[in-house]
């Protein structure tokens, strides 16, 4: 029964998630998600309370997985450049190309903002954590000098965060924002060196 309830749950949210790309946010109905999970309204009513629901979780799980590749991306040992590169990446390039790729991509940011901001607000500052222990490690070892930049490791991942956050626009061509990340880890990193 409970294996039942889990597939049910996900096909709701795969659903969700396929018709929100297809449609927009707007005009996906709670019928339209039920009949494309292959469930009856009944059993996805018994899953989900409405469709904001279903957005949230949806979103959550968005979050969680960015936030888990991106704590990957920076226990690696590669360069402190690298790793900072690849952890943003890790946080942003899946929002970005649902953006991108949805006809609909600035109706679901607009319906993210109203819903889940307080997702993004915690996920950002689980981020900007990661990046403090990031920039304490780098610290400890040869990669960067944090106390001749005069930042300690939260200033520096507060500082970076932020700045990076900077470089996204709805306008802009994944490579290219990849490209941007990537220069922009290594002169952060060359200013802490």
């Amino acid at each position: 029964m409970i294996r039942t309830a889990t597939t049910s749950r996900e096909r709701i949210l795969t659903a969700g998630f396929t018709l929100f790309g297809r449609y927009g946010f707007r005009r996906t109905s709670m019928e339209d998600i039920a009949s494309e999970a292959g469930l009856s309204r009944a059993a996805l009513y018994l899953q989900f309370r409405n469709k904001e629901e279903i957005f949230r979780e949806l979103a959550a799980d968005l979050h969680e997985g960015a936030l888990s590749q991106a704590e990957a991306a920076l226990g690696t040992q590669d360069s402190l450049p690298e790793r900072l590169r690849s952890a943003v990446e890790a946080k942003t390039l899946r929002m970005i190309d649902i953006g991108h790729h949805s006809p609909h991509g600035s109706e679901l940011m607009d319906e993210k903002n109203r819903l889940c901001g307080d997702l993004a607000i915690d996920s950002e500052k689980r981020f900007q954590r990661m990046l403090t222990r990031a920039f304490k490690r780098a610290d400890e070892g040869p990669e960067i000098d944090l106390r001749a930049s005069g930042l300690s490791a939260s200033e520096a991942a507060e500082l970076f965060a932020r700045a990076v956050d900077g470089l996204k626009s709805a306008e802009i061509a994944t490579d290219t924002y990849r490209k941007r990340v990537a220069s922009f880890a290594k002169l952060f990193v060359a200013g802490l060196s």
